[in-house]
């Protein structure tokens, strides 16, 4: 598919289309990008794009003006890629893990850890600075893997939900980075652009905004509330901006549950971006043990965490509003009988879980009060109530993951700075213990039917695999997969768990808790193709009914038109 890129210069304070021009780049029709970096000198993108077979994200390398599409072979589950200094390596997340590789070939080198990555930036000086997960400070690490430590921790403020987007400046010391909440609240004053540096010791606002942003050495690009592509001159010799803000673009690709926006700038003032958020879309479809499509639930758009009510009419999922910049939960009919929206507070609310007799919903909301568990009747007659606050200042994050069967207990997973572990919340009292006390992370907790049972992943192994312990006392382990393994489901009668492979293959393991408990043999059943993950709260990819003949996915699905990248070459600054 040959792409039509439209180019006008900009200027700063505002655009003036001086001069307009038009090329071609060439991409392949199935592909639709989504994030995307440009080398320092403007001469290559790299881009994650879905693998076709399979659906994972993976990176792709193009030379700006060729045709040809390079694919960097091990780099299936990617996202967030950035560029070393020099142009010959990219680093990236996948896994959990950060990694870097050359763009020439051979194996990705893993540099450290990275549960649910917020970008990162290579600097001049061999110093790598990046978010490992979604409320963490930053993290500090040499481009050899060598001296991991803290880079942010030190600058924190209670207020501060998460530390994201990094932008090292060309003197490889200063960097920039995003700093704020998710409370999408009007008039907010202290989330925006930040500047410090490798000492750690400095913090000054640059700029107010709830967006990633991109530097080229002259300006800084973002998107505003309204989604618009704005543009800034700033200086980092004085550390200020200069001109008013200059709007580049009425609309660019924007992802609320992130903040990150479809934009990358070279140094020398090439740009790039996307009107969409590329590979995002998704539709809950119906898929047999074969892998055949039975039929689709609701239409297609940015969906999340689809989890079936206990008798199988309804499903909850999070769904974004781009308009609105938020993510609420909605509840719809399997059936096809339409849908309703279930939470409505302007912050996020997400990961709905339902409980045994399928009378509430407990999920996480983020707002100006920080992270809490919140518990609502299915049928919005009634008003939530907050069972655990996590305050602004730890910031953690907590999320349900299974519902006991007794009603009595959420088990839940808190993400903490040094990793994510499942608490114990009792519905009626709100305070978390600890379930597990195993060395890797762990998420996906899931109560058998019959509530004896707790299927689990964790890395502890190095690796993510799926695990059954026992309930309440969580007295042995029986490790689950074979190869890896994540996002544990048990079928109703409890004698078969599924997974999902690292490969993207939904696996069937039988298992007996007759005695003592055993499992069978894991057996592949189907590519389960589900939609990249977005957020670190995608924590639900499909779910099964209660008899283990249907899955509900949460399928990927292409866009009908793949919005053309918009190019801008050299863009010169002034007034």
């Amino acid at each position: 598919m040959v792409v039509v890129a439209s180019v006008t210069w900009w200027v700063a304070r505002r655009p003036v289309p001086t001069t307009r021009m038009q090329f071609a780049l060439d991409f392949p029709e199935e592909m639709s990008i989504s994030h995307m970096a440009l080398s320092r000198d403007g001469s290559m993108l790299v881009f994650v794009s879905p693998e076709e077979n399979s659906a994972l994200p993976m990176l792709f390398v193009q030379r700006i003006g060729s045709p040809d599409v390079t694919p960097l072979p091990g780099t299936q589950g990617a996202s967030y890629p950035f560029w070393s200094p020099d142009n010959t390596a990219v680093a990236f997340f996948a896994n959990g893990k950060l990694l870097k590789m050359s763009i020439s070939g051979g194996s990705p080198q893993v540099l450290g850890t990275a549960f649910a990555a917020r970008g990162g930036s290579w600097g001049s000086k061999g110093v790598i600075i990046y978010s490992p997960d979604a409320q963490s400070p930053l993290q500090r690490v040499n481009a050899d893997g060598t001296g991991m430590a803290p880079a942010t921790q030190s600058i924190r403020l209670a207020q501060d939900q998460s530390h994201r987007w990094p932008v090292f400046l060309p003197d490889g010391t200063h960097f920039l980075f995003w700093a704020g909440n998710f409370a999408n609240l009007k008039g907010d004053r202290t989330s925006g652009i930040y500047l410090s540096s490798l000492e750690g010791k400095e913090r000054k606002l640059i700029a107010l905004c709830h967006s990633s942003f991109a530097y080229d050495s002259h300006n800084l690009y973002y998107a505003d509330d309204q989604r618009q592509l704005v543009g800034v001159a700033f200086d980092p010799s004085s550390d200020t901006v200069s001109g008013g803000v200059g709007v580049i673009a009425n609309l660019v690709g924007f992802q609320p549950a992130t903040y990150w926006t479809a934009l990358t700038v070279a140094q020398n003032g090439t740009f790039i971006y996307n009107t969409s958020v590329g590979a995002a879309q998704s539709v809950l479809t119906w898929i047999d043990r074969s892998g055949k499509e039975l039929g689709r639930v609701g239409h297609s758009a940015v969906t999340s965490n689809p989890t079936l009510s206990p008798e199988g009419g309804r499903v909850a999922a999070d769904i974004s509003d781009l308009k609105a910049n938020n993510v609420d939960i909605w509840i719809e009919s399997t059936s096809g009988g339409g849908n309703s929206r279930f939470t409505f507070d302007p912050a996020e609310e997400v990961v709905g879980v339902w409980s045994r007799d399928g009378s509430m919903l407990a999920y996480r909301l983020a707002d100006s009060e920080g992270t809490s568990l919140e518990i609502k009747t299915a049928t919005g007659l009634e008003r939530e109530r907050k069972r655990y606050t996590l305050p602004n200042a730890t910031m953690d994050d907590i999320e349900p993951n299974s519902w006991s069967s007794d009603g009595q207990y959420l088990l839940c997973m808190r993400q903490t700075a040094s990793g994510a572990y499942l608490v114990l919340v009792p519905v009626a009292s709100g305070e978390p213990t600890r379930f597990l006390n195993g060395k890797g992370s762990e998420t996906n907790g899931q109560f058998s039917l019959d509530g004896k049972w707790v299927a689990y992943a964790s890395d502890e192994s190095g690796n993510w695999e799926v695990y059954v312990t026992s309930f309440p006392g969580a007295a042995g382990k029986w490790q689950v997969s074979r190869g890896g393994g994540t996002e544990p489901r048990w079928r109703g009668d409890g004698k078969e768990i599924f997974y999902i492979a690292p490969n993207g293959m939904l696996t069937a393991v039988p298992v007996s808790s007759e005695g003592t408990f055993s499992t069978g043999t894991p057996a592949p059943l189907f590519q389960i193709r589900g939609r990249a993950p977005i957020s670190r709260t995608d924590v639900f990819t499909y779910d099964v009914t209660k008899d283990g003949k249907r899955f509900l996915v949460n399928r990927y699905v292409a866009p009908e038109h793949i919005a053309p990248l918009t190019i801008l070459l050299n863009t010169p600054t002034g007034n």
